[in-house]
């Protein structure tokens, strides 16, 4: 699986955005689902959908609940059909260079199996429980 650079909250503002008038005509499946940290929610945590195939990530925040729902671009929800791999990340306090996950949910999360997804077009629910030792500083919205 392809590796993806984890990029900050300024890249999944462009990705989201740079999408355009209407859609892709790119096929993709819904993909939403809940991310916690250790059972707990975690609120503005970036999730990317990385597809095998040389396409743009679909991306998401997580809100409040942890609650997400991936987005191609910002005229079309959903992930490339096909093999993808989960990526997460957490900034705070604008430090955009510092994701406070390892490297094992991002640079290296293809070597996970339960972060290794296939899309549909009937999409998926994707939740996952990331395991996480240290803390992480609060979400305050920017």
């Amino acid at each position: 699986m392809p590796k993806f650079f984890s990029g900050s909250g300024v890249l999944l503002a462009l990705m989201i955005f740079m999408g355009g008038c209407g859609g892709t005509g790119i096929p993709t499946g819904a993909v939403t689902g809940t991310i916690t940290i250790n059972g707990e929610p975690i609120q503005g945590l970036e999730v990317s959908f990385v597809p095998a195939a040389k396409m743009r990530p679909s991306v998401a925040l997580t809100d409040a609940q942890g609650r997400y729902k991936a987005q191609f671009v910002s005229t079309q929800s959903g992930v490339v059909l096909g093999p993808c791999v989960a990526q997460f990340a957490v900034y705070r306090n604008g430090n955009y260079m510092h994701n406070f996950l390892p490297a094992e949910f991002n640079e290296e999360a293809g070597e996970n199996p339960a972060l290794n997804l296939d899309v549909t077009k009937k999409g998926l629910v994707f939740d996952y429980d990331i395991k996480f030792a240290r803390e992480i500083p609060p979400y305050v919205p920017e």
